[in-house]
């Protein structure tokens, strides 16, 4: 017992309009949720999944708008309003202590890898420079003689000193409190 209705013959109506995908909105929004969750979590436990999640977009956008999640890290230190501390002392401690509470990041971990690229450790180094020359024109407007090689010795140790302590292979300074 078929009805009337059951027989009818649909038409389709016009398809439905795709939303309009707005790219700069979506490269802001994963730029914002990972610059967040990076501060927040540290690289290694802020997951491709929860950046896009927290930016409303999928998170394959990633991988369309910057590589991969490296390459979103890096472009969150490039365009991130976080500015250094220009105290030496103070960079150091604000250095070994995110890497106590978060981990190592790429940036980091990059400055010493032998593996890298050219064109990565070119941007790394250019990174490096632009967050670390206020620091040495702050030290040299006060008289620090070689400025700039004292701010990079700094930043070589302190990572030094966090990838040592994260390893563990110096048991007493991997177990001092950071203080």
């Amino acid at each position: 017992m078929s009805s009337r209705a059951d027989n009818a013959i649909t038409v389709p109506g016009p398809a439905p309009r795709r939303r309009r995908h707005d790219a700069g909105a979506s490269r802001r929004a994963l730029l914002d949720a990972a610059d967040a969750l990076f501060d927040e979590r540290g690289y290694d436990a802020a997951t491709v999944r929860d950046i896009g999640e927290r930016a409303g977009v999928d998170p394959a956008l990633i991988a369309r708008y910057f590589g991969s999640k490296e390459g979103l890290y890096l472009a969150t230190l490039e365009h991130g309003p976080a500015a250094l501390p220009t105290d030496p002392m103070e960079l150091l401690e604000r250095m070994l202590n995110r890497s106590d509470q978060r981990g190592s990041g790429p940036v980091p971990r990059a400055m010493v890898s032998p593996t890298l690229t050219d064109a990565m450790r070119e941007q790394i180094r250019e990174i490096a420079r632009r967050r670390l020359h206020p620091i040495a024109a702050e030290l040299g407007e006060r008289g620090v003689q070689d400025a700039e090689l004292r701010v990079e010795v700094l930043v070589a140790m302190a990572i030094g000193v966090a990838l040592t302590r994260a390893g563990g292979t110096l048991p007493t300074l991997a177990d001092v409190p950071l203080e």
